[in-house]
């Protein structure tokens, strides 16, 4: 009797072993997902590639490679800081940065902003900042002059995803204080403005979803 006791022990114990086991594994934490599933044209090319349009001249969409780490793989990094109660997922429809070096040409009054480090008072037709067309005729990348926190072109970012069913949109103008070199392809100067618009943009993103 008492060796057949025993036995149903050892096999009731064998049989929660492998529920105990499992109760002190170390679970996952919860993290952000971040699927890109951004068109084609905005993952390739080198440098900058013009905007096709008359009314996107001077505007360039900067190429992926133009970082290194890429933007989309700083922005996971920037977003995994996040504290979720679950895992959640991030989908990348479009997000391309801009560098757009176009101004406005007129015979107005003069402006008190100018561009990439100098204004042309005294003649017929006066620069301006700002886009030369309206933002719905404009491919990417438009801005207003007042947007501008220095006398030089502006990188603008644009993003479209969805958290959780729910669109997530962030633009942000970014004027660089100094003068660029303006190739993007793998300059000091360019890369160190184009990855502060980077974090910046994430860190936008970051307090969108976490409302």
């Amino acid at each position: 009797m008492g060796n057949r006791t025993t036995s149903r022990l050892a096999l009731s114990l064998l049989l929660l072993l492998p529920a105990a086991l499992s109760a002190q594994e170390p679970t996952e934490p919860p993290k952000l997902v971040v699927i890109d599933l951004r068109p084609p044209e905005e993952k390739e090319g080198t440098g900058l590639q013009e905007l096709a349009g008359k009314c996107n001249e001077d505007v360039f969409r900067i190429a992926d490679v133009a970082t290194d780490p890429l933007k989309v793989d700083v922005l996971r990094e920037d977003l995994s800081r996040l504290r979720l109660g679950e895992t959640k997922t991030l989908t990348v429809l479009d997000w391309s940065i801009y560098y757009n070096k176009q101004v406005q040409k007129s015979g107005g009054a003069l402006s008190s902003i100018g561009i990439q480090g100098y204004s042309v008072p005294g003649k017929k037709k006066e620069r301006r900042a700002g886009s030369k067309c309206t933002k719905r005729d404009s491919a990417g990348g438009w801005y207003e002059g007042a947007e501008l926190h220095s006398v030089y072109f502006p990188l603008i970012s644009e993003f479209s995803g969805t958290y959780g069913g729910h669109p997530v949109n962030v633009r942000i103008v970014h004027s660089p204080e100094t003068k660029l070199t303006g190739k993007f392809e793998g300059g000091d100067d360019d890369t160190r403005v184009l990855l502060e618009l980077v974090h910046a943009t994430a860190e936008q993103i970051s307090s969108v979803i976490a409302r």
